[in-house]
C-alpha cells in the first residue's frame, strides 16, 4: 500500500510540474478586451463629419444661384457730358423749299432762314445708356440735344435718339431719329459712328454723323436735291 501511494504521489507531482510554466517560459497572451475593441474600432470605416462653421457664417448665394442655373444679368451704366462740334448743310443754295405762301417760288435754306454760311457750330449735351455685355460687345442707347447757328445769331435746336453697338468699349455705331423745328422736314434718319477713348476716369468721345434728306420736286416736276447734313462732335463724358 505504501509503495502504491508513493507511486501515485510521485506521478501527480510530475504532472503538476509539467503543466506549470518555468521561469524562462513565456506566458501565453491573454486577450485584452479594451485593446481588441480599439483595434476593431480603427478598422471600422469612419463617417465624415462636417466641420464646424464660424459664427455668423451663411452659405454663398452666388453658389446657390450657379447651382440652380441662374446667371447674373448684365450690368448697366449711364454716361453723360457736353458736346461741341460742327455741321455742314449740303445744297445750301438749292431752291428746294416752298415759299411762304401758296404759289410763291421755291426758296433755298439760305434765303428762307437767313443763314450766312452752310458751316455752323454745334453745342449740346448727350447721355448714353450702356448695357454691358461683359464681353467685346455692348448695347448703347444715346440721346442728345444740340443748338446750331449761334455764331450766325441763329438758334436752331435739334434732338436725336439712337440705338447701336459698342465694340470693346471703344468704337460705337448707331442709327436713330433726328428731329428739328423745320416745318417742311421735321424728322430725319441719323447715322453716327465714333470712338470713345478713356482718359483716366473720364471719356473723350469723337463722333461723326450723317443726316440724309431726300430731294423734292417743284410744281413743274423738276427735281431738287435735299439738304442732307454731315458733322462731327467732340466732348467729355463722365
Amino acid at each position: 500500500m505504501k509503495n502504491l501511494a508513493a507511486v501515485l504521489f510521485t506521478l501527480a507531482a510530475a504532472t503538476t510540474a509539467y503543466a506549470q510554466p518555468g521561469p524562462d517560459q513565456p506566458q501565453p497572451a491573454q486577450p485584452d478586451c479594451c485593446t481588441q475593441t480599439e483595434t476593431e474600432a480603427q478598422q471600422q470605416p469612419t463617417r465624415p463629419v462636417a466641420a464646424a462653421q464660424p459664427a455668423g457664417y451663411a452659405p454663398s448665394s452666388d453658389q446657390a444661384q450657379q447651382d440652380e442655373g441662374w446667371v447674373r444679368p448684365p450690368g448697366q451704366r449711364f454716361l453723360h457730358g457736353v458736346r461741341i462740334g460742327w455741321t455742314y448743310i449740303m445744297n445750301f443754295e438749292e431752291e428746294n423749299r416752298p415759299g411762304e405762301n401758296t404759289g410763291d417760288p421755291m426758296q433755298s435754306v439760305k434765303d428762307k432762314y437767313g443763314l450766312k454760311t452752310p458751316n455752323m457750330m454745334l453745342i449740346g449735351y448727350e447721355g448714353m445708356y450702356r448695357i454691358v455685355g461683359h464681353s467685346w460687345l455692348n448695347v448703347v442707347m444715346v440721346g442728345n440735344v444740340t443748338v446750331a447757328g449761334l455764331e450766325q445769331s441763329k438758334f436752331i435746336p435739334a434732338a436725336s435718339g439712337l440705338i447701336g453697338a459698342e465694340f470693346n468699349e471703344s468704337f460705337q455705331l448707331g442709327i436713330g431719329v433726328n428731329v428739328t423745328p423745320d416745318p417742311d422736314a421735321p424728322t430725319h434718319a441719323i447715322i453716327a459712328a465714333g470712338w470713345t477713348p478713356r482718359v483716366g476716369s473720364i471719356h473723350t468721345p469723337v463722333h461723326f454723323f450723317f443726316v440724309p434728306e431726300p430731294g423734292t420736286k417743284d410744281m413743274q416736276g423738276n427735281y431738287h436735291p435735299g439738304n442732307s447734313r454731315i458733322g462731327a462732335t467732340v466732348g467729355v463724358t463722365w
